[in-house]
């Protein structure tokens, strides 16, 4: 394109060129070609504002972020402020430090070493490495059971016949066990190798179920992993934060831990020995059976049944913290309905209460213990010579009772766990 003027200024010049390159439907009039750029932005206003008439005298268009869909956030904002939960009053907060079930759920979680779960602490067992005198072996042992033993203190034995022997945790021969007021076989020595730099004691966190000690006792007693590796089975569990440089478990130290071929046996010992314990104490401190609102209550089961373990327990009068009890069946060899064998056993692991809605659990206490042992205990302590007992517990005492309980039956839990 050409300059076909060269007098008028270059600006000018390419202004209207590019008016006539962007040509509009309208044609340019000669005072719109003279005039310079002032003029130009003139009309656009003058353009605009005559647009922003039109619009103001016609209906207004909607906005094209209105047309899409709204979220209900924006259309209905919630002015008020956030909920929050009552807090206790201290009538409930005493309630619930008097619920075992609530104490133990409320204890911190720790991970299960072997199995990798995350559980409350109460219901895990505190493990440790315990050195037997004159022996160099180390050997992986329950040092929450075996806690009073270590300390130098003596083990009830449950079993009174002189007969009785125990399996001897450490691996030797039977000890033959002549009373209870005998030391008890299981006095570990803690090792000084069992203490931190920081002071604090290497300990693990074990589920204690019999299906799973006995699970893995055969390959951690074999002690060889298997194929070419010849690497102790035992280390596996062993943290790596106990080893050296950061721990203080060194190679040759390692090489010495070992897992007792009768480890099931000693857990099982040990559960029943903590729990006659604890239910000892509280059986002493509570002796009076029926008091209102008091720790034991009898149940006359007429059958030894599910159907009349209900509707006893559906005819009891409500107190206060019930949902906090347990049903304690003391033994199978009840009066039994003629003709009714096939009922003569409770297979209930819980029962509901109609006055509360909830459940409680059932402990068999002819499951939980030996023969021998039951009839120790109703020999010593006359609320046992009822048919059932509702435990409901009143202090600490009857909390760590109850707890006890529990894991004894977990420990028996039945089922079979695949190798």
């Amino acid at each position: 394109m050409e300059c076909v003027n060269a007098r008028i200024p270059y600006t000018k010049w390419r202004l209207h060129a590019f008016r006539q390159l962007l040509a509009t439907s309208r044609p340019l009039t000669a005072q719109a070609a003279s005039r310079g750029i002032s003029t130009a932005r003139q009309n656009e206003s003058n353009e605009s504002s005559s647009e922003t008439e039109e619009d103001n005298s016609g209906p207004k268009p909607i906005p094209p972020s209105q047309r899409l869909p709204q979220s209900p956030l924006f259309r209905h904002p919630r002015h008020r402020e956030k909920t929050r939960k009552r807090r206790a009053t201290t009538e409930e907060e005493a309630n619930l430090r008097k619920n075992p079930w609530a104490v133990m759920l409320a204890s911190p979680p720790r991970m299960c070493t072997i199995t990798a779960a995350r559980l409350p602490s109460d219901l895990l067992g505190t493990w440790g490495l315990v050195r037997q005198p004159d022996e160099e072996k180390l050997y992986m042992m329950p040092v929450g059971l075996l806690r009073d033993s270590s300390h130098g203190k003596k083990t009830q034995i449950p079993d009174s016949s002189p007969e009785a022997t125990i399996a001897d945790p450490l691996g030797s021969a039977n000890t033959q066990v002549a009373s209870p007021e005998e030391d008890s076989p299981l006095q570990p020595v803690v090792p000084d190798s069992q203490v931190n730099s920081a002071g604090r004691e290497l300990l693990l966190r074990i589920t204690e179920l019999l299906p799973l000690l006995r699970c893995i006792t055969p390959p951690l007693v074999r002690n060889r992993g298997t194929g070419r590796s010849k690497r102790n089975a035992m280390s596996r569990l062993i943290p790596f934060r106990w080893k050296q440089p950061t721990g203080p478990i060194t190679a040759h130290v390692e090489k010495q831990i070992s897992w007792s071929e009768d480890m099931p046996d000693v857990v099982l010992y040990g559960m029943r020995s903590r729990v006659i314990e604890k239910l000892g104490a509280v059986l002493e401190k509570y002796k009076r059976v029926g008091t209102p609102n008091g720790v034991w209550r009898a149940l006359d089961l007429p059958v030894y049944s599910d159907v009349a373990l209900e509707e006893v327990l559906g005819s009891l009068d409500s107190f206060e913290r019930m949902e906090g009890g347990a049903v304690l069946l003391l033994g199978s060899e009840l009066s039994v309905a003629a003709g009714d064998v096939s009922n003569s056993k409770v297979a209930l692991e819980s029962v509901a209460l109609t006055q509360t809605g909830s459940k409680v659990p059932v402990f068999d206490l002819s499951v939980l213990f030996s023969e021998s042992d039951l009839e120790k205990l109703r020999e010593s302590h006359g609320q046992l010579q009822h048919k059932a007992l509702f435990f409901r517990p009143e202090d600490q005492i009857g909390i760590e009772a109850m707890v006890a309980l529990w894991k004894l039956k977990r420990l028996l839990a039945a089922g079979d766990i695949s190798t």
